[in-house]
């Protein structure tokens, strides 16, 4: 199936395309252009709650949970169907979210590269056993947890999807997704790639889409959810935690950041200047671990800064289909009208050093575009510097000592990630384990693996994902006691 302006795409209940239940629908809008791509179910809370009883009714009857080879070969062929799709659901992507196609097409890839891990990982769910005393023997057993709710951001709605449902599914938990309302197409069309595929009961994975008012709440707090993932920014993180909190709910939340990258005198300059602005200007900088900030050396900050310029007005800005550009629109009006408050922030408490403007003109009109923007001497205690702009703003920092650089790369609220940079490894390593953040890179930055751990420090989140720990934050342990005569 192909998703076009023509059909209103259905929400996928129990194994089959439903139409909601309220006859409403939403637009997903091009940020490039303001077109309309396509439309989606506004479903109201007898979906939901339809796709929370079709979950629990099939992770109670059928063999899923305790069928690991079932699950590992059923996690595969939807691996197998996304590349042979992988192009036009990229295509999708980049309509529905505006990033570059270059981008879709890595979004996809490492989709792809997530479910062959973790098709692997079904087949090695393990707890222990322990020998307690001379007639009684333990077993630590991992169990699937229930029914899992997955609640996904728009800003990398595939990857961030399936990086909570592969685990969740592979673990043989029943699923089900909400994606976000400005991207529903492109989960639509991750799960199309699912439809058919005989290993997987109908009701184990569900997607409804509609309003996270609505939709998010129920899930939170209807007692047949036994867990839930939320990916988002940390204010509607907190929330979510204190409306799960009556139901004692199981969380995994990634949240918000604001990740530096620390250069010292020693960095290697030829390799960080463009891994470090390509890590802000990704996604236009709508991403929870983008290196929003950079903290250099006083030494080497003026010529750090002038090619991070340099770098940044290379950047084409434009229509994510176009092959040649770098970095697409933000995703609203109104997101793009919260950054350029930031940016105004910026102008009255640091330097400008590039950007720092709406892009207008042409094509530039119809969509939602920011120039790259650098300020530079960035005070800590500045709103540019402490909170999350979601946008295309890199702040600038100087240090003089080892010392002063983790005591601003630790000066927020966040602790999701972060960048060293230096040929000295000693200090590499020293400085890594003293920063909060829950991954750390040396000598590059935004390089991710379904078999590492990520997550985030402090209120960056709560839980890990990816990774063996990523398997096990969607288990039950359960201790199982023996006692026997000799």
């Amino acid at each position: 199936m192909t998703v076009t302006t023509k059909e209103i795409q259905k929400n996928y209940i129990n194994g089959k395309w439903e139409e909601s239940k309220t006859g409403l629908s939403m637009e997903s809008i091009n940020p490039s252009t303001g077109e309309v791509v396509g439309r989606s179910q506004k479903s109201g809370l007898d979906d939901i709650t339809y796709a929370i009883d079709s979950a629990s009714a099939a992770f109670k009857q059928e063999d899923w949970g305790y069928h690991s080879l079932k699950r590992a070969d059923g996690l595969m062929k939807w691996a197998m169907r996304l590349e042979e799709k992988k192009e036009e659901i990229a295509r999708i992507l980049t309509l529905e979210n505006g990033k570059t196609i270059k981008e879709s097409r890595i979004e996809i890839s490492a989709c792809i590269d997530t479910l062959k891990y973790f098709s692997g990982m079904a087949r090695s769910l393990f707890g222990r056993s322990i020998n307690l005393s001379e007639t009684s023997y333990g077993i630590i057993d991992k169990s699937p947890i229930g029914v899992v709710a997955i609640i996904s951001p728009w800003n990398w709605p595939a990857l961030l999807m399936i990086r909570e449902a592969a685990p969740a599914l592979a673990a043989g938990n029943a699923v089900i997704l909400k994606p976000a309302s400005r991207t529903p197409l492109t989960s639509l069309a991750m799960v199309k790639c699912l439809e058919g595929i005989q290993e997987f009961p109908n009701g184990i994975v569900n997607l409804v889409s509609g309003p996270g008012a609505l939709i998010g709440d129920e899930l939170t707090v209807n007692g047949k959810v036994d867990a839930i993932s939320f990916t988002g920014d940390t204010v509607t993180g907190k929330a979510l935690m204190k409306k799960a909190a009556d139901k004692v709910k199981k969380l995994a939340l990634e949240l918000g950041g604001k990740s530096p990258n620390i250069l010292f005198a020693d960095a290697d300059l030829n390799k960080a200047i463009p891994t470090i602005t390509n890590s802000i200007f990704i996604t236009a900088g709508q991403m929870c671990f983008a290196g929003t900030r950079v903290i250099v050396h006083e030494s080497i900050q003026e010529e750090v800064i002038a090619q991070l310029k340099e770098e940044a007005e290379k950047l084409v800005v434009g229509n994510g289909l176009d092959e040649k550009t770098d970095m697409g629109p933000v995703i609203s009006e109104s997101q793009l009208n919260e950054i350029i408050e930031y940016i105004e922030i910026g102008k009255k408490d640091a330097e400008l050093i590039t950007g720092g403007y709406r892009l207008t003109g042409g094509e530039y009109d119809k969509g939602y575009f920011i120039a790259p923007t650098i300020f530079n001497n960035v005070p800590m205690e500045s709103r540019v510097a402490q909170e999350e702009i979601f946008g295309p703003v890199l702040a600038v920092q100087g240090f003089k000592d080892e010392k002063e650089a983790i005591a601003l790369a630790n000066g927020t609220i966040f602790g999701l990630a972060a960048g060293v940079w230096t040929k000295d490894i000693n200090k590499a390593i020293r400085v890594s384990k003293k920063v909060d953040a829950g991954t750390v890179w040396i000598n590059t930055y935004n390089k991710n693996y379904p078999q590492t751990e990520f997550g985030g420090y402090k209120e960056s989140g709560l839980g890990r994902t990816r990774g063996i720990e990523g398997l096990m934050e969607y288990t039950e342990t359960k201790h199982i006691n023996i006692d026997f005569e000799e």
